[in-house]
């Protein structure tokens, strides 16, 4: 294979109208098909054209950076600060570690490593803010220091869902300012510039997700660099989502491993909220929402197509339960309660935990804090409690996955076979 097959190339990084960043790249052949086509680009509320050029390169290398790795490309680029250059070399290994048998061999090439701090005095703090469990959690752990409120359209929320994205923003930044916190909002497709189906039919047996396994750490902490120099942003949380007892062996794109190495002029990346369980978390927006006038909407769910919370997938009923073990009313964080939902879960929750380290843990810690409010659980909600009390969560995670045990026999390039033949539905294993 030639060399230049495995090189990709940024040629250009060019601002357009002060406030987006458009970056022009050459993939070689070998990386090419993990690209969409698409030029990657970040859009953003301020004036960013006087940042300079280390800078505004960041958001393209922390997303394209980890698929040069997985498949062997060398990375050729003008400038890049020292900084995070040194970040991008520990999360490699980072991932390398937490992903053994994937091969992360490319190498960044940068022909002038800079040096320098942010023009503005680095004093202030921003935090991701989606309105979920973990970033609520963040803003109620650090609201004294009233950091920025950074929220992504492009991340969880499509390009075509504007309307979606309309009401999520107009929610957003009314909480933010009835709390004295400024927002920020970024549009990026961080998503479509990749060929995720390729990713995915590649590698999707070794991570369990591109987006959740790899991705949204460093991709999401790398598109505020711009924003971060301009602003003085000295300090970027990032809320924590895994429970403690599986933050260092459950592999995932956002961990200590990763986002608390990842820094720039001016600028170091903390994950914050790692020490809290999700009950613990839900146990202070519960005391937030009891101490607060206001109603508060929790958006956790992934399954409604529009905005709001479905209050039927397992997320939304998994947030539901946790606010009950904690005497709060669902309904004053954004849930609806139909009549059928108690029973609902518990003809559905047996099957969603088997073979799931992350849902048996989660649903674990909300029966263990119900036992211990017992007196809190409402009236209405005590039959189905007595019901989830006695529940063997943890005996869930006993059960062998006989069907995964197989197939984690099967020699890559066999699987990748078998996928292609159409042999997909027998190769799942949840």
């Amino acid at each position: 294979m030639k060399r230049e097959n495995k090189q990709i190339h940024i040629r250009n990084v060019i601002v357009e109208n002060k406030n987006t960043i458009r970056y022009s790249v050459e993939y070689g052949s070998n990386a090419n098909k993990f690209f969409s086509g698409e030029d990657f680009f970040v859009e953003y509320g301020e004036d960013i054209s006087q940042v300079p050029q280390h800078i505004l390169v960041i958001p393209l290398l922390s997303n394209l950076c980890p698929v040069a790795w997985i498949t062997g490309a060398d990375v050729y680029v003008e400038q890049l600060d020292s900084g995070f250059h040194e970040s991008l070399m520990i999360a490699k290994q980072s991932f390398a570690k937490m992903y053994p048998r994937i091969k992360f061999t490319g190498d960044i090439h940068v022909s002038n490593l800079m040096n320098g701090s942010s023009p503005s005095r680095s004093s202030r703090s921003a935090t991701f803010f989606s309105g979920g469990v973990d970033s609520m959690g963040t803003f109620i752990n650090r609201k004294e220091e009233y950091p920025f409120f950074i929220t992504v359209w492009g991340a969880d929320i499509k390009f075509n869902q504007q309307e979606m994205w309309q009401r999520v923003r107009q929610y957003n930044e009314e909480f933010a300012q009835s709390n004295g916190i400024q927002s920020l909002f970024i549009k990026s497709n961080l998503h479509t510039f990749l060929n995720e189906e390729q990713i995915s039919y590649s590698y999707g047996r070794f991570t369990h997700g591109w987006w959740p396994g790899v991705q949204h750490g460093i991709g999401m902490v790398g598109l505020v660099a711009p924003l971060a120099h301009l602003l003085g942003i000295g300090r970027l949380y990032v809320p924590s989502a895994l429970p403690p007892k599986l933050a260092r062996s459950f592999p995932d794109g956002s961990n200590t491993m990763i986002n608390n190495h990842i820094r720039w002029a001016g600028t170091q990346v903390q994950l914050d909220g790692e020490e809290f369980t999700r009950q613990e978390k839900v146990s202070s927006i519960a005391e937030y929402i009891g101490n607060s006038d206001r109603q508060v909407c929790i958006r956790v769910c992934w399954m409604n197509k529009e905005y709001g919370n479905c209050c039927r997938c397992e997320k939304c009923y998994r947030t539901i339960v946790a606010l009950l073990a904690e005497g709060t009313d669902p309904r004053r964080a954004g849930f609806d309660i139909h009549p059928e939902v108690f029973g609902d879960i518990r003809q559905r929750l047996p099957h969603w935990l088997p073979h799931n380290v992350l849902k048996i843990e989660y649903w674990n810690e909300i029966r263990l804090r119900s036992i211990q409010n017992q007196s809190l659980i409402s009236p209405e909600a005590r039959e189905f409690f007595d019901w989830f009390q006695r529940l063997d969560i943890p005996s869930f995670s006993k059960r062998t996955n006989v069907k995964k045990l197989l197939l984690d026999w099967i020699p890559h390039p066999l699987f990748l076979l078998f996928k292609k033949i159409g042999f997909n539905r027998l190769l799942k294993t949840e």
